[in-house]
């Protein structure tokens, strides 16, 4: 079996899901929300974990398709700044 790299996985995401986490983040955090990349991105996976009862990867994975997908988006302030802005489209 030829291994894969990581960012040649792909991992499916319901349809469904990913539109009811899309619209729990646009009605509950304000847009924009200003705080580091990490950090935020660490906010909004634990949102979905509480609020749709689905497990912590699964939260992860669904934040990471909403970014991938353009949904959410984080700008920085300036080039080498660690705090930003991230942006609910």
């Amino acid at each position: 079996m030829e291994k894969r790299k990581r960012s040649e996985l792909h991992t499916r995401v319901d349809v469904g899901k990913f539109n009811r986490a899309y619209r729990l983040l646009s009605k509950s955090f304000a847009s924009p929300f200003r705080e580091t990349y990490l950090r935020g991105k660490t906010e909004f996976r634990d949102f979905l974990y509480e609020k749709m009862g689905c497990s912590l990867l699964e939260a992860e994975i669904l934040v990471d398709a909403l970014e991938k997908n353009g949904k959410i988006e984080f700008r920085r302030f300036r080039k080498g700044m660690r705090y930003g802005e991230w942006k609910i489209h």
